[in-house]
């Protein structure tokens, strides 16, 4: 006799794609530490930073000619180490000498080639479920009731930037 599969929960997901990426920092941030404040608005039994992942790259340009020359990936896993790697990077002197001649360097934060993305555990009720936030979007996963989604859905229809 083989043992069988007996389902045990029921997990949905859902994504949110906004109608324009996410540009500043500051205004992501906000969005992030209201969801995980402590008096967050979906009214959280249980609210959990987890993982943050911040890319982009670093681009050096040559004075005379304004072509770049090379670039330096940035990945950093708190938002401090990001802006702290783009300072150092941008401001670099010897970097600039290498890659660019001696001339620019710039970041493409805003553009396609960056990455911004937090991972949120948290707890309505008795439903458990991950919120995903990123530049363009936003996906609420592993909820198995649909008021936990209607809650967000309603919550993050109040907020321009995630529509």
């Amino acid at each position: 006799m083989t043992a069988d599969f007996i389902q045990t929960a029921i997990s949905k997901s859902a994504k949110r794609i906004f109608t324009a990426e996410f540009t500043n920092a500051a205004a992501y941030d906000a969005i992030v530490a209201e969801i995980t404040g402590v008096e967050n608005p979906l009214g959280l039994a249980e609210v959990e930073l987890g993982k943050e992942i911040y890319k982009t790259y670093v681009g050096y340009f040559d004075p005379n000619t304004s072509e770049m020359n090379g670039k330096v990936q940035v990945t950093a896993y708190t938002r401090a180490e990001y802006a702290a790697a783009i300072t150092a990077l941008t401001g670099s002197a010897d970097l600039k000498t290498a890659f660019g001649n001696g001339g620019t360097a710039e970041t493409t934060e805003i553009g396609t080639e960056a990455t911004w993305n937090v991972r949120i555990s948290a707890k309505l009720g008795t439903d458990t479920f991950q919120i995903s936030l990123n530049r363009d979007s936003m996906t609420v996963s592993g909820y198995a009731d649909d008021a936990t989604l209607a809650a967000v859905d309603a919550w993050a229809d109040t907020k321009p930037a995630l529509n």
